[in-house]
C-alpha cells in the first residue's frame, strides 16, 4: 500500500474491476512487465484476486480485507468519543 503504483491500480480496478495487464500498462511509465509484477505483490497480498481463463489472465479487487481494516483499525481512530477529563 505505500508503494504510489499499487495504490493507482488498486484505484483502476475500484472504477472498473475486471482488467487485463495489457489494460493497466497503459498510462503508467512502467513496462508490461513491471506492472504484473506490481499486481503479483497485491495478489500475494489478497487485494488482488486473478481469473485465468485460456490465454487471459483478469485482475479483480477483493474488497474484504479492506474493509476489515476500516472497520478494525481505522475506524478506532476516526470515531467520536465524550472525553470527561476529572481533576
Amino acid at each position: 500500500m505505500s508503494d504510489p503504483t499499487r495504490r493507482a491500480l488498486l484505484d483502476r480496478l475500484l472504477d472498473r474491476d475486471g482488467q487485463r495487464v495489457g489494460e493497466f500498462a497503459t498510462g503508467f511509465a512502467q513496462s508490461r512487465q513491471a506492472i504484473s509484477k506490481h499486481l503479483d505483490v497485491l495478489v500475494a497480498a489478497g487485494l488482488v484476486m486473478v481469473r485465468r481463463q485460456r490465454n487471459a489472465t483478469t485482475s479483480y479487487l477483493n474488497r474484504m480485507p479492506l474493509r476489515q481494516a476500516q472497520r478494525l483499525w481505522i475506524e478506532r481512530f476516526t470515531r467520536t468519543q465524550t472525553r470527561v477529563d476529572c481533576y
